[in-house]
């Protein structure tokens, strides 16, 4: 590999990392996941030569480039993953994916599960306890409270009325001073925002196992 094909492997590896690394932020730094792609590319120089190496054609050169970037963004995944796992003390096979509803039934009890879990230091548990209890619910709030400060701030107290107060979107609207139309329409998009920023819904229903919210269907049926 010569140096500007490892140039550009670097430029996209860095491009990457900063794209997923926010879903993550609070597991390791992006230098540590740009340093995990350059090593993934290192070990796969006959690869990297075909997608973009010197010899490969100009018009062939741009469709490389989204080869590699696809691969890398896989790679990411992975990785990251594996670290959010690790630290907060479940294994990948017992991810939580998030949809709609999960989330909102997440967001209606988030001031009585942070006093469950303890608070937010919960997050990164390093316990080694069962996933499907203690660990993986407290990640999942995690999550939502990070996924929430992504959002516009109106935006979060539309949410928190909408699914904590259990407004409806007329009186959401009323107070607000909007139309009825633009509050429900603003707050699907604030969820759809929520569930791409945590990274989409379970690709996988029906072909593999991931951990239900019946955690926390438990958990909240104790404070009703």
């Amino acid at each position: 590999m010569n140096d500007d094909t490892l140039q550009e492997v670097t430029e996209i590896a860095a491009t990457v990392a900063k794209q997923i690394h926010p879903r993550y932020s609070v597991y390791f730094e992006p230098s540590d996941l740009r340093q995990e792609l350059l090593v993934w590319a290192l070990k796969r120089p006959n690869k990297i030569e075909e997608w973009i190496g010197p010899n490969v054609e100009a018009k062939d050169r741009k469709s490389g480039i989204r080869q590699l970037a696809k691969s890398m963004q896989r790679e990411a995944d992975k990785y990251c993953r594996a670290a959010k796992a690790k630290a907060s003390g479940y294994e990948t096979r017992d991810e939580y994916y998030y949809n709609q509803g999960i989330l909102e039934e997440l967001i209606a009890n988030l001031d009585e599960a942070d006093n469950q879990i303890g608070g937010m230091q919960a997050r990164v548990s390093g316990g080694g306890s069962d996933p499907a209890t203690g660990n993986n619910f407290a990640t999942s709030i995690a999550d939502v409270r990070n996924a929430m400060d992504q959002l516009e701030p109106q935006d979060q107290l539309m949410l928190e009325m909408r699914y904590a107060q259990d407004y409806t979107y007329s009186q959401i609207a009323n107070i607000l001073g909007l139309s009825d139309t633009t509050t429900h329409r603003r707050v699907e998009a604030a969820m759809k925002r929520m569930v791409r920023f945590l990274g989409g819904e379970n690709p996988w229903v029906g072909t593999r196992r991931v951990v239900s919210n019946a955690t926390a269907r438990a958990v909240t049926s104790e404070h009703n």
